[in-house]
């Protein structure tokens, strides 16, 4: 068992401010289903009016998440290059840790921009490359180790392919200046995706050249790329699927069949109107016909339902879905929706990895936004189970400042594609809410998620 003296080193390190790609992701998906309800709006029934505040709106996200991508990769090649220039193994170990930081974010920028589920992939897969190996060169330097001379070729070639990357953004930036809008290049759809997402992939240049193998590690092919694990069975029909949702969605009026996405996953997509005049976008996947994704704009008014109602709603709606065992894990309240993080649970532990995201308005108590990605990627049978670790010893790594408010076993996925039974921890510190994760084993400190508060909601990182 570690000692507290341990643990408590973390606190006064620059570790406490790291930020995984993986869990990082975990507040991706709240971002882009904010996005894509924006945007579904200026083509669902509103006024002309309302169409140009929402499209308004929307430019305006676009954007801010274009230049803090430009502002992350600017950041990122300062950073490799301060690294590669320096001598003093210290310091490279700031500023590869602040590269990887400037990875990730580069990362949660991409994932806020209309890019085809191909284009994120790719783009996604190249961040997360470059932040893992970055942070795993300043946890060698931690050790007391240099850089070998294979390491400082492959983070040349890694700054190389940076500094493309940034001439190229800033040469898209140039034409946001002139008037570019994202927003209409998004809504210009053919067969290969939308135009904003070809123009932007035409900019990587088939000249850069990217290390085919940055590191041995969780973001190469075979992890990215992973099998798909919580679907099984056989293909139904849309038939099938039209059938389900008018089960699931009791106030529908109609439901139009909008053609099939054939990719990571394959679904039949729909497009459904109900008696609160809300449209919403359906994808629902072949194999077993379950909800995939749900985006649309919920009704305006007065509140029809409360938080138990909506957690009673978004419960049922999961288990009517396939998820098993699912609890409540996390909620926050933006205007008129509810938003809730549903995780399912196995011999008492919460199960992170297969997050399911809930968006439900208080208006109409419709399910106006859902996104069961990660739980049909990643449910399987696990055997897991609770550690030694006790509440107390955890309780007791933490620094005396903390106010603790809970505790409760989670499979927590952590960096290099580990997950871990952990004890969590939920306690408020001086400047805020902290959630901290123990090796339920060995009750080592595996990672530290500040809950952060903004204009839009508040956000885990």
């Amino acid at each position: 068992m570690k000692n507290k003296q341990q643990n408590n080193e973390f606190f006064k390190g620059t570790n406490s401010k790291r930020k995984t790609p993986i869990i990082t992701s975990l507040a991706i998906a709240t971002a882009v289903l904010g996005a894509t309800t924006i945007g579904l709006a200026v083509g669902c029934g509103a006024s002309q009016s309302e169409a140009k505040q929402y499209k308004t709106e929307l430019a305006n996200v676009y954007n801010d998440n274009f230049y803090n991508l430009l502002e992350s990769v600017n950041n990122l090649e300062t950073k490799i290059s301060k690294t590669l220039s320096a001598t003093s193994t210290t310091y490279q170990r700031k500023t590869l840790l602040e590269a990887s930081n400037n990875a990730s974010e580069a990362g949660i920028s991409i994932s806020g921009l209309p890019l085809s589920q191909n284009d994120i992939e790719d783009t996604v897969k190249l961040v997360n490359q470059i932040s893992g190996y970055t942070s795993v060169l300043a946890e060698k330097l931690a050790q007391g180790e240099s850089l070998s001379e294979d390491e400082v070729v492959s983070l040349n070639q890694v700054h190389q392919s940076v500094i493309e990357l940034k001439n190229q953004l800033n040469e898209f930036a140039r034409k946001l200046n002139k008037g570019y809008s994202i927003v209409d290049a998004s809504m210009n759809i053919d067969a290969n995706g939308n135009e904003f997402s070809t123009t932007l992939s035409s900019l990587k240049s088939v000249d850069i050249e990217y290390p085919t193998m940055i590191y041995d590690g969780p973001f190469s092919d075979s992890v990215v790329n992973s099998k798909v694990k919580g679907l099984s069975g056989s293909a139904v029909s849309k038939e099938d699927v039209r059938a389900k949702l008018d089960k699931l969605f009791t106030n529908s009026v109609r439901s139009e069949y909008e053609g099939e996405t054939n990719g990571k996953f394959e679904t039949y997509n729909f497009r459904t109107l109900n008696s609160d005049d809300e449209m919403l976008f359906v994808q629902a996947t072949k194999i077993g016909g379950h909800i995939l994704t749900i985006s649309g704009s919920g009704a305006e008014g007065e509140a029809n339902i409360d938080f138990e109602n909506a957690k009673t709603i978004a419960l049922e709606f999961a288990k009517a879905n396939g998820v098993e065992n699912p609890e409540v894990v996390w909620s926050d309240m933006i205007k008129e929706d509810i938003y809730l993080n549903i995780a399912p649970t196995q011999n008492g532990i919460i199960l992170y990895p297969d997050l399911v995201k809930v968006k439900i308005n208080m208006v109409s108590g419709t399910i106006v936004g859902y996104d069961a990605t990660p739980y049909f990627t990643n449910h399987t049978d696990r055997k897991i189970s609770k550690g030694s670790l006790t509440q107390a010893q955890a309780v007791g790594y933490l620094p005396p400042t903390f106010e603790i408010i809970k505790s409760r076993w989670v499979l927590s996925p952590l960096d290099y594609n580990r997950e871990v039974v952990c004890m969590e921890v939920e306690a408020n510190g001086e400047d805020g809410k902290y959630y901290f994760f123990f090796n339920g084993t060995s009750g080592e400190l595996e990672n530290v998620q500040k809950v952060i508060e903004t204009d839009n909601g508040n956000l885990l990182m």
